[in-house]
């Protein structure tokens, strides 16, 4: 399976080599018989990126080992693309122990080099970097079967977009024809003088991310065996004030899409809520053996750290529940020490009564007039089978004891005995969140991670109100409350355009707080394409969940059209990516869906198809969520790279990768691949547009390139592509023109 990854190779003929870092040429004077014989010498072994941003200055240090497994020995020049928006301030370069001159070529006399090499190789890769500046230096032979390590630093100021600093580490190349990398590495170290309040990684949202002091925080991505998918993009705010919130847009035709970002001050400790907590724990029969023992451990962790001013309460149940206190207790060390000592003498015993559990539960947490954060914490591995059983009257019980729903509910899945529609309505109903531990996972690192990710709340009742331009299709639709350490992600669309306020008002220790600010939504804006792709993966991981527990045609074909459209990949669609896909009717595509093993045709309750299509929406609902808080804020240091943003979590691997093959996500747009042809998601075929065919290589292609720079990024693809424009459609063919009329022209721009 492809994954997303930091570097990669590209094959260039037969004397070219490309890396996403640097390109390594065999120039023209090298003697023959040093020439490459073999189709690919060079590879890279292993790539260490290391990153330190102090404010707006970055210092990277990239630094590659290149392997020659020819039988000869290789002259090469080095060559790094410039980033394009960085303004670079000094370069070094070592290769092996000796510091080498390097000269830096402008964006102009880079491109006709870039160029020239498309030309004369008949691979449009290098015209992904044909806007960038072109660092060149020539490397010492590299001997045979031998190695040489080539370190690059250089230092830039970083852009500011919509009020957040910016860094862009350039990582794209062909996938296609690359070879992967050993293992490749990514660290940075984020220094600001102000509080530094959000941190996004938009791009690798599987990126660990760390604060270690208020004004500092690391970020790592490691990976294995991996080609790359995107340039990495690291997106920062540091402020003064309790709450941070910045807007980011994107927008090129018909309406817009936002992201905004909420976070508190890395300061902001004294509001904390303090937790009124009643944990519900299976003691039934099936959690017998390493089960109950992790699950002992698990809750003990979370009873040991609880706070001063919580209050707390234990119920343990089978066929009946069992409370430890008749009330909720202050955590004293006496009662926190009485509870941990049930927890340890607990055995596995018993049927499942989960209806008279969380009853006792909900009552055991009355409304007092004392701010605090309401919640049950329950944990189970079984189905109900005794006393009621009706997943609908346990529902029914649920949301009667919880009428203003002021008690949240946190349920914990173990293994796929369970009854997973239940806890899902359940967590939905109560406005809480379901987590689920596989057989191969261990419960008390699950539950200890998602209990420290709640111990601090902040803000409960959160709600958002923008008033100026017309927003719609909202994620999340309901707002969860914020804990220290969280940050919020919102996305949605737009209507209109022009200055708007942005206000977001929530509870601190039962005070309203409110945070407002006048953010412009302009008409176009175009440098932020992730926004488009992360809105349409939360908003599938939302249908995805009112399929599975409600089922509605109208629901099911909205996942369709999304997941085609913006090339989201969910088990629900990945065999639709076939190569008549983006030919077919929206009709034909319905049946086969429906018709199709391993989509969503059914939903069941229990079993680990279940867990996966739950799991699959929620990382959906979730997407986006890079930097700090949030899911991303519970996963352990990166051992090794998942998925890029295309691919749902928890399907069928060689469907994944099936479909992975298939498409490619660039910038704001989605291609397939029929034959050898990659065909833009929002080409039609019965659209009545102006069909332009231009030949690869010929004077119309490179001027082409000239006149829409942007266009770049999707020629880069390969030599026979169909793309979508405002006034025409492009194709490029062998059998297109080598030269266009003044109207042609005027109909691509």
């Amino acid at each position: 399976m492809r994954h997303a990854g930091i570097t990669g190779l590209v094959w260039l003929g037969t004397l070219v080599l490309a890396i996403a870092q640097g390109v390594l040429i065999v120039p023209d004077e090298t003697p023959p018989d040093h020439r490459i014989r073999d189709g690919r010498p060079f590879r890279i072994k292993e790539q260490t990126v290391r990153v330190t941003i102090r404010d707006s200055i970055a210092e990277t240090t990239i630094e590659q080992l290149f392997v020659n497994e020819s039988s000869a020995p290789q002259e090469a020049e080095y060559w790094f693309p410039v980033p394009r928006s960085a303004a670079v301030q000094r370069f070094t370069m070592v290769v092996g122990d000796k510091q080498m001159e390097a000269r830096l070529l402008p964006a102009d006399e880079a491109r006709h080099i870039y160029e020239r090499i498309v030309s004369q190789q008949r691979d449009p890769a290098l015209l992904e970097f044909a806007g960038h500046g072109l660092l060149r230096a020539r490397v010492f032979p590299i001997p045979p079967k031998g190695s040489r390590r080539i370190t690059l630093r250089y230092v830039e100021t970083l852009s500011r977009e919509g009020g957040m600093l910016h860094y862009a580490l350039p990582l794209r190349t062909m996938r296609s024809m690359a070879r992967p990398i050993e293992r490749v590495r990514v660290q940075i170290e984020v220094r600001t003088s102000k509080p530094l309040v959000s941190l996004y990684t938009p791009s690798h949202p599987d990126a660990w991310a760390r604060r270690e002091a208020p004004n500092r925080a690391r970020v790592e991505w490691e990976g294995h065996q991996l080609l790359p998918e995107r340039d990495l993009l690291l997106y920062f705010a540091t402020s003064t004030e309790p709450y941070e919130l910045e807007v980011l847009t994107y927008r090129t035709g018909g309406d817009g899409y936002f992201l905004m970002l909420f976070a508190p001050s890395p300061q902001q400790r004294a509001e904390r809520l303090p937790k009124h907590l009643v944990f519900v724990f299976d003691r039934t029969g099936s959690m017998a053996g390493e089960k109950i023992q992790q699950a002992k451990a698990a809750f003990t962790y979370c009873l040991n750290n609880l706070q001063a001013d919580d209050k707390f309460n234990l119920i343990v149940f089978s066929e009946q529940p069992t409370k430890l206190f008749e009330t909720l207790v202050p955590a004293t060390p006496g009662n926190v020490r009485r509870a941990i000592q049930m927890v340890q003498a607990l055995d596995a015993r018993g049927g499942t009564n989960i209806h008279d559990a969380l009853r006792e539960a909900f009552r055991s947490l009355p409304i007092e007039r004392m701010p605090a954060l309401r919640a049950v914490v329950f944990l189970t591995d079984g189905l109900p089978t005794v006393g009621e059983t009706s997943p609908e009257r346990i529902l029914q019980a649920v949301q009667e004891l919880n009428p203003g729903r002021a008690i949240r509910l946190f349920a914990f899945g173990v293994g796929y005995d369970v009854n997973v529609h239940l806890l899902d309505k359940l967590c939905e109903q109560n406005r809480g969140v379901a987590e689920y531990v596989r057989p191969e996972e261990n419960i008390e690192a699950k539950v200890s991670r998602f209990y420290d990710r709640i111990n601090l709340p902040l803000l409960t009742e959160l709600r958002l109100a923008i008033e100026g331009v017309n927003t719609y299709d909202v994620y999340p639709t309901e707002l969860p409350d914020l804990f220290e350490g969280d940050q919020l992600v919102i996305v949605g669309r737009y209507r209109g355009s022009g200055r708007a306020t942005v206000q977001l008002k929530g509870l601190a220790r039962g005070r309203q707080e409110r945070v407002q600010q006048v953010v412009e939504f302009p008409q176009r804006t175009d440098t932020m394409d992730f926004i488009p792709r992360l809105w349409a993966a939360r908003k599938i991981g939302y249908l995805l969940d009112m399929w599975r527990l409600h089922q509605n045609d109208e629901v099911r074909a909205e996942i369709v059209r999304l997941a085609q459209e913006y090339g989201i990949v969910t088990q629900f669609t990945a065999f639709l990516i076939e190569e008549d896909m983006v030919l077919a009717h929206e009709q034909a595509l319905m049946r086969r869906a429906l018709a199709a093993p391993g989509g969503f045709v059914g939903a069941p309750a229990v079993g680990q198809a279940a867990v996966d299509q739950s799991q699959t929406a929620q990382q959906l609902r979730q997407s986006g969520q890079g930097g700090f808080g949030g899911a991303f804020r519970l996963s352990a240091p990166p051992q090794q790279a998942t998925e890029s943003l295309q691919f749902a979590g928890n399907m069928n691997p060689e469907l994944a990768e099936r479909a992975g093959q298939r498409i490619r996500n660039i910038g704001d747009r989605t291609f397939y691949q029929k034959g050898k042809q990659w065909i833009d998601s929002r080409y039609k075929p019965d659209e009545k547009l102006p069909r332009i065919q231009i030949a690869p290589y010929s004077d119309a292609y490179f001027e082409l390139v000239r006149r829409q720079p942007k266009l770049r990024q999707y020629l880069s693809l390969g030599e026979e592509i169909i793309l979508r424009l405002q006034k025409a459609v492009l194709e490029i063919t062998p059998n297109g023109k080598k030269q266009l009329s003044e109207k042609e022209w005027r109909l691509l721009q």
